[in-house]
């Protein structure tokens, strides 16, 4: 048997993937807030007024609207952009280590540049849950804003507090921005890799454990180390079923792939 490094999220990509996601959310959050101080205080005077809610109610829908709309037609092009980066570094990734380790004897010919039918799918997946989440950040912002600026109209909320209210929800979506880019860094890693991996016709993998960072799961601890099956997994006590490393939310665990060359190289 022969072990190679463990393909490891991509620092550079995760960074770059959030910085876009915090790009298209500062761009809608200064939408907002440029639309309130305008309006609230254009209509303040008569806030209490039925028709006043009215037309403000119906600027905020159609502002809602349009982010909506903006973020589902740039939602396609960043998950591309984002697994297209992914499935660039673990191919090279992988290419190479199996080129120094001089890997000649998988049936493969470790050059092949083209992907799989089920490396596509792969490809295909991460895309579609990447454009779902991207649309889920503004879905979600949008009707917390809705929400916030509704109640302090029919409240009488002056504009500094719905502001600093705004700005406590913005942190929130912020937060889950980031979570997203490392969260789906580590999956998209892992999935394309794998993958990968079995279209050269490696079949095992051993657990590598690693928060990096402050969380860490005790089952993912006591599995690492562990021989698997690429295909099925390392099954977690904690979980209750077979799992991959990085496919829980924010496991940072990686597969270190092993060759099996079995009697041909004398092992």
């Amino acid at each position: 048997m022969r072990a190679l490094k463990p393909v490891r999220p991509p620092v550079a990509i995760e960074r770059d993937y959030h910085k876009k996601l915090k790009a298209m959310l500062k761009d809608m959050d200064r939408s907002l807030y440029y639309w309130l101080r305008a309006e609230y205080r254009k209509s303040e005077p008569e806030i209490v007024g039925d028709s006043a809610i009215t037309d403000l109610r119906a600027k905020l829908k159609k502002l809602v609207s349009y982010w909506k709309k903006k973020y589902n037609e740039n939602a396609e092009s960043l998950a591309k952009w984002f697994a297209s980066s992914v499935q660039k570094h673990t191919t090279r990734n992988l290419q190479n280590q199996m080129q120094l380790a001089k890997l000649t004897r998988l049936g493969f010919d470790l050059q092949f540049t083209y992907h799989s039918r089920k490396e596509r799918a792969v490809f295909n997946s991460i895309v579609e849950q990447n454009v779902n989440l991207i649309k889920s950040i503004a879905s979600e912002h949008l009707t917390q804003v809705q929400g916030i600026v509704l109640r302090g109209i029919e409240t009488g909320h002056d504009l500094e507090r719905m502001t600093s209210d705004l700005t406590e929800s913005y942190g929130v979506t912020e937060r889950r921005a980031a979570m997203i880019a490392r969260d789906q860094t580590a999956k998209a890693t892992n999935n394309l890799s794998r993958q990968r991996l079995m279209d050269y016709g490696v079949k095992k993998g051993k657990w590598m454990h690693t928060s990096a960072g402050k969380t860490y799961r005790d089952s993912h601890v006591q599995m690492d180390g562990e021989l698997y099956d690429l295909e099925q997994g390392c099954y977690d006590d904690d979980y209750g079923d077979y799992v991959q490393p990085g496919e829980l939310v924010n496991c940072r665990c990686v597969c270190i792939p092993v060759i099996d060359f079995g009697q041909e190289e004398g092992d």
